[in-house]
């Protein structure tokens, strides 16, 4: 991709990179995540503003972990922090990629048949999603996973954990909401009203054909040259501690977008299978005014952590708040003032929404974002 000469004009608006949906290296699409962009995002900014190979690209809202994935394939190292921890088990289990003859072996030792206890809490709030035996399967698989620690076991849960729920024959349960985790109570009406009960899901050849598909593109020869020297912090993101200051050649991220995206109620049942306390301290902020500070204080911390003369882009979008709507670009960029960050341009990339976006309800002209703004800043 050759480079964009300066805009005179602070905004730029066109397609950047493509709205079509997975046009990027299969590994990408191993798992979804609520509000996460597309990796031809991450990829458009380090194209554009690094030069050469194995420099340091940092997200401090990494999410499934789309920018350090995309950094690793196209041959630089990563920094992915996150304050949910399931974050990153998505992030970290991305780091070593098996072949599919290793997770055939891997899965060939494990043995998911042992005799599991179903309590009162699974028959509540699991059974409107699974029938008996694969859920014993699960349970088997959920105490093996915490138990071990391997690069390989850890692909299979990351696999796993995109095959719980569901609206095909893929999934371990009954029809269900592939993208968000519903309640029970939810689960159980779908059930009443589309005359279904969970059948039995046998999961080791579920996980090995959702890999094959992940794993479909050849990998870069130099991919686990760069992986192994990722670094994972979770931190928060005002006080980002464990990372060292002037160490980020380019910093590309997505903050949470107010209180849009409820990210522990959404993922309870991918928090469940990990083991994941829900009662993490997830940021979700309320109003305009409690968001600019927060992107304040983190663009602050951002700035000591970016090497002199190198990039921060910021993507965010348009929500609405009743009948008004807000660009947050804009006050992304007033709440510059004062880090040390100097604001460059905007490139405001026009899309269409994805079917995951109006599986949520969203659309253009309602909650949610109908373009990606991509504030950039200079150190």
């Amino acid at each position: 991709m050759s480079k964009i000469s300066q805009a005179k004009e602070k905004l730029q608006v066109q397609e950047f990179w493509t709205a079509k949906q997975k046009q990027s290296h299969s590994l990408h699409y191993a798992v979804s995540y609520r509000a996460s962009f597309k990796p031809e995002l991450p990829s458009f900014f380090m194209q554009q503003y690094l030069d050469g190979k194995n420099k340091t690209v940092f997200d401090p809202f990494g999410g499934r972990g789309t920018t350090a994935l995309e950094a690793n394939i196209l041959g630089h190292k990563a920094i992915h922090n996150d304050i949910n921890p399931l974050s990153l088990f998505i992030a970290k289990a991305n780091q070593y990629i098996p072949t599919i003859k290793e997770m055939e072996l891997e899965l060939s030792k494990i043995d998911l048949t042992d005799k599991v206890q179903i309590n009162d809490w699974d028959e509540k709030n699991l059974s409107p999603f699974y029938h008996k035996d694969t859920l014993k399967e699960i349970l088997n698989l959920k105490k093996i996973i915490k138990k071990e620690n391997n690069p390989v076991l850890n692909y299979i849960g990351l696999t796993a954990l995109s095959r719980l729920h569901g609206h095909s024959d893929g999934f371990f349960s009954v029809y269900t909401f592939p993208q968000i985790s519903i309640t029970p109570e939810s689960q159980n009406r779908n059930n009443l009203k589309r005359n279904q009960k969970p059948e039995y899901k046998e999961i080791k050849s579920r996980i090995l054909s959702k890999a094959r598909r992940s794993l479909k593109d050849s990998l870069p020869p130099f991919f686990h040259e760069f992986s192994k020297k990722n670094l994972f912090t979770n931190e928060d993101s005002r006080n980002l501690k464990s990372i060292t200051s002037a160490s980020c050649d380019l910093l590309i991220t997505s903050p949470p977008f107010l209180d849009k995206v409820d990210y522990l109620k959404d993922n309870w049942l991918r928090m469940w299978f990990l083991g994941i306390n829900e009662k993490q301290d997830i940021t979700i902020l309320p109003s305009v005014s409690d968001w600019s500070n927060f992107i304040h204080l983190s663009l602050k911390e951002f700035y000591r952590i970016l090497k002199k003369g190198s990039y921060a882009v910021i993507e965010v979008g348009e929500v609405t708040q009743g009948k008004k709507i807000i660009p947050l670009d804009e006050f992304v960029v007033k709440a510059s003032n004062n880090t040390g960050l100097r604001y460059e341009t905007t490139f405001i990339n026009t899309q269409k929404f994805t079917k995951l976006s109006n599986c949520w309800g969203a659309d253009n002209n309602e909650k949610g974002t109908n373009s990606n703004r991509c504030v950039v800043f200079k150190k």
